[in-house]
C-alpha cells in the first residue's frame, strides 16, 4: 500500500536525517582571533532539525568558517551590524566575532545554524535563485523556535508602517537596521504560514521541485495549493488579522486600554460641561442690572 505524500517524505527524510552527520567546521582565524575560534568550535550546532525541514539527506562533509577581524576587507563590504554571512557556492561562511548578533540570531549557535542552513538551501535547491524573503524566512525557521520576540516584531510590523507585500519585504532587507529585523519577523512568519498550508514538508517538497527544474512560483502552487499572490493577499489580509489583531482585541490589554479610554472620555466630558457652567456664572457676575420701567416708583428715589 503506498504511503500518502507526505507519510512518504517524512519517512524518507526520517532515515536521510538520522543517518547523516552534520558536517564538520573548519575554522580559519588570525592570531588575535583564536579564542574566538575556540568559541565557534565549540558551538558547532546539531543540524538534525534543519536537515529535517529542508530534506536534504548530503550536506557538505566540511564547512569553512573565516573569522574576520573589524579592519579586514571582508568587514568594509558589509554593514556594520552584519555578524555573519554564508557564501554558499564555496560552502563557506564568514563570521565577525566583534560584532554583537543582532535579531533573528541573539547568539552564536543560532547564528551559526541560520548560516549553515543557507549552506543547505542552496544545496536543496540545486543552487537556484530564491526570494529572499523565502532563504531567509526558511534560515530563521530551520534555526530555532518562534518566540516571544518574534511575535513582538511581528505585530510591531503588520501594525506599524512595515512592509505589507512580498516586494517590500524583500527591499527592506537592503535598508537600515530595524527595517532589516522587520523583514526577518515577516520573512519567518510567511514561511510558518506556508508550513500550514502544505504541511510540515512543505519547504523540502518546494525545494526539491525547484531542484528538478521547476520554477519557484510553480513549486510554490503545488505546495502551498494557491498561486503565491494569493498567498501574498492571504497572508497580509486574513493571517495578519487572525494573528495579530484578534489576539490582541481579545487579550486583557486591550480591555484595561478600552476602560482606560473610556475613562478619559469621560473625564473629558465632565471637564466640558465644568467649563460650561463657570462661563455661565461669570456671565451672570458681570451682567449689568436691569433697568427700571417708568411706572416703578424706585425711579423717583
Amino acid at each position: 500500500m503506498p504511503l500518502p505524500r507526505c507519510a512518504g517524505l517524512a519517512l524518507v527524510l526520517a532515515l536521510g536525517v538520522a543517518a547523516t552527520p552534520s558536517p564538520t567546521l573548519e575554522v580559519e582565524a588570525p592570531p588575535g582571533l583564536q579564542a574566538a575560534a575556540a568559541r565557534v568550535r565549540a558551538a558547532a550546532p546539531d543540524l538534525t532539525p534543519v536537515l529535517g525541514l529542508l530534506g536534504e539527506p548530503s550536506p557538505p562533509a566540511r564547512v569553512r568558517v573565516v573569522l574576520a577581524e573589524e579592519s579586514s576587507e571582508l568587514a568594509s563590504h558589509v554593514p556594520s551590524w552584519v555578524a555573519a554571512y554564508a557564501l554558499p557556492s564555496l560552502d563557506t561562511i564568514v563570521v565577525f566575532p566583534a560584532r554583537t548578533p543582532t535579531y533573528p540570531d541573539r547568539n552564536l549557535p543560532t547564528l551559526l545554524t541560520h548560516e549553515l542552513a543557507h549552506l543547505l538551501v542552496h544545496r536543496a535547491s540545486g543552487g537556484a535563485r530564491l526570494p529572499r524573503w523565502f532563504e531567509e524566512g526558511v534560515a530563521t525557521v530551520a534555526a530555532r523556535e518562534w518566540g516571544l520576540e518574534d511575535g513582538a516584531r511581528f505585530a510591531a510590523a503588520v501594525i506599524g508602517p512595515g512592509p505589507t507585500s512580498l516586494a517590500e519585504v524583500e527591499r527592506a532587507f537592503t535598508l537600515d537596521p530595524g527595517q532589516v529585523a522587520r523583514s526577518y519577523a515577516l520573512s519567518a512568519a510567511l514561511v510558518r504560514y506556508l508550513l500550514r498550508l502544505g504541511g510540515a514538508d512543505a519547504v523540502a517538497v518546494l525545494l526539491a521541485q525547484v531542484r528538478r527544474g521547476e520554477t519557484f512560483e510553480t513549486a510554490f502552487l503545488h505546495t502551498a495549493g494557491r498561486p503565491l499572490d494569493r498567498f501574498e493577499a492571504d497572508f497580509f489580509g486574513d493571517e495578519v488579522f487572525w494573528r495579530t489583531w484578534v489576539p490582541f482585541l481579545s487579550s486583557t490589554a486591550a480591555l484595561w486600554m478600552l476602560i482606560t479610554f473610556l475613562a478619559l472620555v469621560a473625564i473629558w466630558r465632565r471637564r466640558q460641561r465644568d467649563a460650561i457652567i463657570r462661563a455661565r456664572w461669570a456671565e451672570e457676575e458681570v451682567a449689568p442690572a436691569p433697568i427700571p420701567p417708568e411706572n416703578d416708583p424706585r425711579q423717583w428715589n
